[in-house]
């Protein structure tokens, strides 16, 4: 990696073609933007710089192309008051890297604060994709030895918002990173930071979302980062940000199969969510940071996080055996379990299971145990408990699973009821009613460890009302829509083989219909509302999945009151 840096002639102004869903641009939260900076060509700054052209509006701020004595820079105009950290400013003038944008200058211009930037010419990786060889050997480097020299620094500098949009592309195939806008810095030799300043949720980490920055937050984001950079989109890209936000911190990555094992393997690591152990140097359990990484692209191995009692002598030397397999780990040995639901029941409640785990883990014996306890009352659910104690043995175990079914997470378990509501296919009726019955999904949510509140008071809320209205078809039919969009993330309403993404799609056609046909908008009215004013149950549960709850209340008070 050399030192030369030269900005983008179209940055901040493209989007991502790849997530027609999430807005990648910076949220700034909560702030007030001020107006567009409006500067002429020829316009001098600081008696040295001469605007060429405006280059783009970003959201926070305007871009201008600028010369200094035959070398082209940008200055970028912040619209926010207080936009940019004055010791966050001096820290970055102080680095000497290439792979961080040097703020050359800084001030301020009719009540604008600006800073002067080197011009990337080859422009950000946004909407770029790269090989595996590409990435290992250029790109992620680069924003490793980036992250270093920021959180390193003497203010060390949480950036916040890694995203291929603030990373530049230098001419040798190497990466710089810019935009430092909302970045931090920790003080007083503190290692984490509380803050409501801006992110774009789609690349935070879990511990982010709730307004926690450390430095571990940043290598999260190099996670999602690496996977934009090789798939051409993020993992959850097809999810609204409130959906997002719902189920991150819920679900692993989805990750495709052409991927190689060595990039998803260091992937994994960079988005491990449990930080409990992360100051212990010796605990392999902990999200990977600037060591794992340049060892990783040194070509050496680690154990994942999460993998850590994979290197117990005793798994090595007695491995657990299932259906003639071995299992080296409590990571292999739980979905093992899940995919042989009945077997793995056999050898819970006939003792194998406490019995391996007495030889050396007490701790999982225990778990094990409690579960044997709980199957010796007058008519156990044995399903239930066995179901319990999957979730138990591994924290990290986020596939759901009941029986014979097995989902990788749950957002795919309502996609498929959602498919089969919209194909009219009962089969699953019955798997759907155990869930609700069993309390499954307010039971897994807990188990996994999820904190969203809201999440979990509306998956109470179905399980409730499943148990007060089972034996109405249309309110069960209602529950499994609610469940399905609520699970899935979708926002689509499917009906008389026409689609709707949102309501001013629906009122549009809607229209369309009442000037063409009053007969033909009745007939169509009729499949929202029937006879009886009674809301098409698909209706009801998309309405309700758009947040309209409140209106469905007033509307149906209204009936009853004409």
């Amino acid at each position: 990696m050399d030192n030369k840096t030269v900005v983008n002639q179209d940055l901040g102004s493209q989007q991502t073609s790849v997530n027609p869903v999430i807005n990648s641009s910076t949220e700034v939260n909560p702030v007030v933007l001020g107006k567009a900076t409006e500067i002429s060509n020829g316009t001098v700054i600081l008696d040295n710089y001469r605007i060429k052209e405006k280059l783009s509006n970003s959201g926070e701020a305007d871009l201008f192309l600028c010369e200094k004595d035959g070398k082209n820079y940008v200055i970028k105009f912040y619209r926010r008051e207080k936009a940019i950290k004055s010791e966050v400013v001096e820290a970055i003038k102080s680095i000497k890297s290439p792979y961080v944008a040097q703020i050359v200058d800084s001030g301020k211009y009719e009540d604008k604060l600006y800073e002067i930037l080197p011009y990337y010419k080859n422009g950000s990786l946004q909407g770029k994709t790269f090989s595996y060889e590409q990435l290992r050997d250029k790109i992620i480097p680069s924003i490793n030895e980036a992250l270093r020299v920021l959180h390193n620094c003497s203010a060390h500098i949480i950036h916040k918002d890694i995203k291929p949009s603030n990373i530049m592309m230098l001419d040798d195939g190497n990466v710089a990173l810019i935009d430092f806008g909302i970045s931090s810095n920790l003080r007083d030799g503190k290692t984490m930071l509380v803050t409501e300043t801006g992110m774009t949720p789609e690349y935070s980490a879990p511990e982010a979302i709730r307004n926690l920055f450390l430095i571990e937050s940043d290598y999260y984001s190099f996670g999602i980062t690496i996977y934009e950079l090789f798939c051409g989109h993020t993992p959850y890209y097809n999810l609204s940000t409130d959906d997002f936000i719902r189920y991150s911190s819920v679900q692993q990555l989805p990750f495709p199969d052409n991927m190689p094992k060595q990039l998803k393997d260091l992937i994994i690591a960079l988005t491990y969510n449990d930080l409990k152990n992360r100051n212990d140097k010796n605990n392999p359990n902990r999200r990977w940071t600037y060591e794992e990484v340049d060892n990783w692209c040194k070509g050496k191995t680690y154990v994942l996080p999460g993998e850590g009692v994979a290197e117990a002598p005793q798994w090595k030397q007695i491995p657990y055996k299932i259906n003639h397999q071995e299992y080296y780990s409590v990571r292999e040995l739980v979905p093992a379990l899940a995919e042989n639901w009945e077997e793995g029941k056999k050898h819970l409640f006939r003792g194998l299971l406490s019995g391996y785990f007495k030889q050396f883990d007490p701790e999982m014996a225990g778990y094990v145990l409690d579960a044997e306890d709980e199957a010796a009352v007058t008519n156990p659910n044995e399903d239930y408990i066995f179901f319990k104690l999957l979730y138990r043995m591994d924290p990290d175990f986020k596939a759901f699973c009941w029986k014979e079914k097995r989902y990788n997470n749950i957002v795919d378990l309502g996609k498929e009821m959602l498919d089969s509501l919209w194909n009219n296919q009962k089969q699953d009726n019955d798997f759907w009613n155990e869930i609700l019955q069993n309390n499954l999904l307010s039971e897994y949510f807990n188990l996994i460890g999820t904190s969203n509140k809201d999440l979990n008071d509306a998956v109470r809320a179905l399980e409730s009302a499943y148990m007060y209205k089972k034996n109405n078809k249309d309110q069960k039919t209602l529950i499994y829509f609610k469940m399905a969009y609520l699970l899935s993330g979708v926002k689509e309403f499917r009906i008389a083989q026409r689609s709707f993404s949102d309501i001013p799609a629906l009122a549009d056609y809607m229209k369309e219909l009442l000037d063409k046909s009053f007969e033909d908008f009745e007939t169509f009215c009729r499949k929202l509302i029937n006879e009886t004013d009674n809301l098409d149950p698909q209706f009801e549960g998309w309405l309700t999945a758009l947040g309209k709850s409140n209106e469905i209340k007033q509307w149906k008070d209204n009936i009853k009151n004409i």
